[in-house]
């Protein structure tokens, strides 16, 4: 048995919180995410080159990616079932002590809890025991890029704190915010997002597909019918 969900019930089912710059339970605390300085938020850009092989090109290459900086590390170890029952065993169960997170929570662990999984007597041998939804995350991943390359001003991921962030780790000068004779400072237009004939096209061709999906429909129930 496995778990099948989000990222976020991810971490009430495993017991390692999901939220802040440890979240990732394979990286654990040895994660390189970061806070970006405009925007706020956690930031885990670029820490896939890590994962790459040693001797691959873009673990050197400090212009394209992460700028100034090349990739030396060797990936974090991952950890076993065994491995993780030896960090986590002695913590308490949610249904003995209440919530609650453990010593040196968002520090050097995001451990909340011992999940009550753990009392199943093969779930430190099992290879997979968490499955992420890709679904559920495919959905979110492509309304962000959806919005952003339809330039929707109210949900787009392209935007002033994202520009000033830009500059501060890449090499992308022609999507740095400008300064016009005002004083004021000005977002350019990204070349990834659509000009109005092209938002059409895609309106369009998102409408027609709704419309065979619906005739289809209507032929399977007909088809069901009379079964």
């Amino acid at each position: 048995m496995w778990t099948i969900n989000d990222f976020l019930a991810y971490g009430m089912m495993s017991g390692w919180s999901t939220i802040g710059k440890l979240a990732c339970l394979i990286c654990m605390d040895e994660t390189k995410a970061f806070s970006l300085k405009n925007g706020r938020k956690v930031s885990w850009f670029d820490c896939n080159q890590q994962f790459l092989p040693l001797n691959h090109e873009f673990r050197r290459n400090d212009n394209i990616f992460y700028k100034g900086r090349e990739e030396k590390s060797r990936p974090p170890p991952k950890l076993t079932g065994e491995q993780v029952w030896e960090k986590i065993k002695g913590f308490p169960k949610i249904t003995e002590f209440g919530p609650c997170n453990c010593y040196g929570y968002g520090k050097s662990n995001n451990w909340t809890k011992r999940s009550i999984f753990w009392d199943l007597p093969y779930w430190k041998t099992n290879l997979v025991r968490h499955n992420l939804d890709v679904m559920h995350i495919e959905k979110n991943v492509f309304d962000n890029i959806f919005h952003t390359i339809m330039d929707n001003s109210e949900r787009t991921k392209d935007n002033e704190k994202a520009r000033m962030d830009l500059k501060e780790y890449c090499r992308r000068s022609d999507l740095h915010l400008q300064q016009n004779a005002y004083g004021r400072w000005i977002k350019s237009k990204a070349k990834f997002t659509l000009n109005d004939d092209q938002k059409k096209d895609v309106c369009e061709w998102v409408h027609e597909l709704k419309m065979l999906m619906d005739m289809l429909l209507i032929s399977v129930n007909v088809l069901i019918r009379n079964i």
